[in-house]
């Protein structure tokens, strides 16, 4: 991939870079490895486990104690979508409304203030993927990407939860194109390898 200027947003008159995101996003997922490991436990003579809803909950409370800023708010399962001061479903891939796993937002209605969207899956559920990726893809803005102007988010990642968090897979999107994908240590670096 080219390499690609990696934009920042204002945030608490400091400036919040990708690498700023991909740690707090790191340490949110060593906490709820750290305390919640029994969330991915397999229970029953079935070997299932708890439902990915369930899970990303407890990661997006983990998420909002990284404070991304003065009026940034961390929302589960969000369907709410604003364009030309009007309030809708969000709709992104699905005519009758899509519901983003986590967003990272200012809920003010400006979609500028739209810093983090990510979808989720369990490394069991190979439902949808291709459907989470097109949403990131659409949500981060790519120019070949329709989305009317009515999403801005920064950036996009994709987390695939393991049964250990160095089993974890991530993709990181920006401007409708995965900018980086790798394991757990690709939140470690400072750069994305493109």
């Amino acid at each position: 991939m080219n390499s690609k200027i990696i934009k920042s947003k204002q945030i608490n008159n400091g400036v919040v870079k990708l690498f700023e995101i991909k740690q707090k996003i790191k340490n949110a997922l060593d906490k709820l490895y750290d305390k919640d490991k029994f969330l991915f436990a397999p229970f029953g003579n079935k070997n299932k486990s708890l439902c990915e809803r369930c899970i990303n909950h407890r990661f997006a409370m983990y998420l909002e104690q990284q404070h991304f800023g003065k009026g940034y708010f961390v929302d589960c399962e969000y369907n709410k979508s604003h364009f030309k001061k009007t309030t809708n479903t969000k709709r992104v891939s699905n005519i009758h409304g899509n519901y983003i796993d986590i967003i990272i937002t200012k809920r003010d209605g400006k979609h500028l203030n739209d810093l983090v969207c990510l979808e989720i899956k369990k490394c069991n559920n190979y439902r949808d993927r291709c459907k989470d990726r097109e949403n990131l893809k659409i949500l981060t803005g790519g120019v070949g990407y329709m989305n009317n102007g009515s999403f801005g988010y920064d950036y996009g990642f994709y987390i695939i939860f393991g049964k250990t968090k160095e089993k974890i897979k991530i993709e990181i999107y920006q401007k409708g194109e995965i900018c980086g994908q790798g394991k757990y240590n690709l939140l470690n670096q400072n750069k994305l390898n493109y």
